[in-house]
């Protein structure tokens, strides 16, 4: 009898014992998984946004991830989506888009999602560039625009105040740019006028939309897989790229690099202006030593009806489909979403990084505040975006396997700064090699 009363309480105590494993399990937060695409700054404040949503709430817990730049991010998702675990949402830059616009069995709307969780979700909230950008022609959005940008050009107040240049104006146009540029290196203002950050964005993709200007047919890619690009004999592109060209052989401009690298020309003071994302302030305030100005991109005033708008840049979060993907874990995306764009969030994020605003809301809560009056500048790019005149051709791109091809267009442009090559053929080659990339992506694309 002893060892009955005692197997009996064993299976006892065995079974309260899986129910209270059952019941921890069942209270265990759902795990939500976001990579992101961004490191300093930017990448510190989404971790901490992350961890802010998690204590707001008990039933999800978001896991933020860097897995590597933009383009490798990209790489690991599409290995992780072909083993049947992508990351929920995935930070993606507006390069990426064509390709992933094009995955429709990979990606869920980011309109769909919340439509599925029950929350009020309308794309009309967000401002009219980004909306355009990420869009669908019935409205909906495809992904969430989040950390939102445009080309400005940052120009050092105190090297225009030794060149004898007015520090509180910026550069309105390239034959204004080039004169400042020349000035400064013959006062020996600064070691080098003027350098870019991420060359094909600017100086083909921004440029391009500052003037109305296509490089591409079908909308520039926005009206099918079969778009190609329309580079060579290009007068504007070949211009942009002749003046360069130029302007290096007295360090006026001085080439940094394909990507972001050359934003340290300007923060230690080497280069006197700089093309750059409007996301780059956060950077340059911490590490400037020098009042600095904003200005917008620069255009050629005889190209008829320039200033365009320039067109947006940055990233937007996209939404990915898994086989075992249940509906609790959607809800958690579009809660998580939810609180990324709520105007706390939105406006503690533009002001801290020097990213746009991508709600109305959140942008005219700043407004209100006066936060814009206070700080002169920071309204440029969002100007930039929704005062420059509107055109065919200012409404973005979406080409396939373009991170690529603008490697490719930088190898050209890296050949014609080197001088072995001319600004014709920079245009020309990228078009002749860029061309069956798009034919390849076209073959492949679901």
């Amino acid at each position: 009898m002893h060892l009955k009363r005692t197997f009996i309480r064993s299976l006892v105590a065995a079974a309260a014992a899986a129910v209270t494993l059952g019941a921890t399990a069942q209270n265990k937060p759902i795990e939500i998984n976001f990579w992101m695409g961004l490191t300093g700054q930017g990448g510190e404040l989404l971790t901490r946004f992350g961890e802010d949503f998690n204590k707001s709430q008990s039933e999800y817990k978001v896991v933020v991830s860097f897995k590597g730049q933009y383009p490798e991010q990209r790489a690991a998702a599409v290995a992780a989506y072909r083993a049947g675990n992508p990351p929920h949402i995935m930070q993606m830059f507006d390069a990426g888009s064509g390709d992933m616009m094009s995955a429709k069995s990979a990606i869920v709307p980011v309109s769909e999602v919340f439509k599925r969780a029950g929350l009020a979700f309308n794309p009309a909230d967000f401002i009219a560039p980004a909306r355009g950008y990420y869009g669908l022609p019935n409205g909906d959005l495809l992904s969430m625009p989040f950390n939102v940008s445009t080309t400005v050009l940052f120009y050092n107040k105190d090297a225009f105040r030794k060149a004898g240049l007015d520090p509180e104006k910026a550069p309105r146009t390239w034959p204004e740019l080039i004169d400042a540029a020349k000035k400064i290196r013959s006062t020996n203002a600064a070691p080098c006028g003027f350098t870019t950050t991420w060359l094909a964005w600017v100086m083909l993709e921004q440029v391009s939309s500052r003037h109305n200007v296509a490089f591409g047919t079908q909308g520039n890619g926005r009206g099918g897989l079969d778009a190609s690009l329309t580079l060579a004999n290009n007068p504007l592109l070949t211009r942009q790229i002749q003046t360069l060209i130029d302007m290096q052989k007295d360090k006026s401009f001085d080439y940094g690099g394909r990507s972001n690298d050359a934003a340290a020309k300007f923060i230690s003071g080497e280069c006197a202006m700089l093309t750059q994302s409007s996301g780059g302030l956060g950077a340059i305030v911490q590490g400037a030593k020098f009042g600095f100005g904003v200005g917008q991109l620069p255009y050629w005033p005889d190209v008829s009806g320039a200033p365009y708008a320039t067109t947006i840049g940055g990233a937007s979060l996209w939404v990915f489909n898994a086989p075992n993907r249940s509906a609790a874990e959607f809800r958690g995306v579009a809660r998580f979403l939810d609180f990324l764009r709520s105007d706390k969030v939105m406006v503690e994020w533009a002001k801290a990084t020097g990213f746009l605003p991508a709600t109305n809301s959140a942008f005219k809560a700043m407004q209100a505040e006066g936060f814009f009056a206070k700080n002169p500048g920071r309204d440029v790019p969002i100007l930039s975006l929704i005062e420059g005149a509107k055109g065919d051709n200012t409404n973005g791109y979406r080409f396939g396997r373009w991170t690529e091809i603008r490697d490719v267009y930088h190898e050209e442009m890296e050949k014609a700064l080197q001088g072995n090559q001319s600004a014709a053929d920079v245009l020309r080659n990228t078009e002749r090699r860029a061309n069956p990339m798009l034919r390849a992506f076209e073959r492949t694309a679901n």
